[in-house]
């Protein structure tokens, strides 16, 4: 074999493996950014997820709040969104009228449903690694709590269902709806995260 075809042949051949090589090197970098992809998906997934998570407790929160204030044993004090839920609970149970709507302890008002009311401060948590926490609660009277078959007796409050007519001593029966809001961010940039809980409970008669 001739020098001009040994050059040649090796000539071709290193084109092949840089060719191969770029190939590679391609193939590589798509693997690459695709698994880079998935990492920020995983992420953003998880974030979200934990924002998710955050929205329910702060829900929650709602929730055991309203029981709190709404138990005669506890006084609210003479000013905020404490002692609202305890006056609409005591306007709410002396006017059979207003039962089975939702009213809100902000304003006394009927609870909108389009738009969410803003939290007030006393119903803020704290804003923790720039994301603000807070809720919103809605109280609506259902009426008396059906109790059939039996009576209980506690003192002057006591009510015997079981003698045919209903007493007006019977409890309360409340649908406690808290709607909460999750804030991460500010500006163009924030994301809202929103969740909704709903929770029965009875009260002892207030008037």
């Amino acid at each position: 074999m001739s020098n001009s075809t040994r050059t040649l042949h090796d000539s071709q051949a290193g084109g092949i493996t840089i060719i191969v090589t770029l190939m590679l090197l391609v193939l590589l970098t798509v693997a690459a950014m695709g698994m880079s992809k998935n990492a920020i998906r995983e992420l953003a997934i998880s974030g979200t997820s934990r924002q998710g998570s955050m929205a329910r407790n702060v829900a929650d929160s709602g929730i055991e709040w309203s029981v709190y204030w709404m138990d005669a044993k506890n006084s609210p004090s003479s000013t905020g969104t404490a002692l609202g839920l305890a006056n609409l609970k005591s306007k709410l149970a002396q006017d059979d009228t207003l039962a089975g709507r939702a009213y809100s302890p902000i304003d006394q008002g009927l609870y909108p449903t389009a738009t969410l009311p803003t939290p007030p401060t006393d119903m803020v948590i704290g804003a923790v690694s720039g994301t603000t926490q807070g809720y919103t609660v809605a109280l609506t009277r259902m009426g008396k709590l059906p109790i059939m078959n039996m009576s209980q007796g506690t003192g002057p409050a006591s009510f015997s269902p079981a003698q045919g007519t209903e007493s007006k001593q019977a409890p309360d029966l409340w649908a406690l709806r808290s709607d909460s809001q999750v804030q991460v961010g500010s500006g163009l940039l924030a994301t809202r995260f929103f969740h909704s809980k709903e929770a029965w409970i009875s009260t002892p008669v207030t008037n």
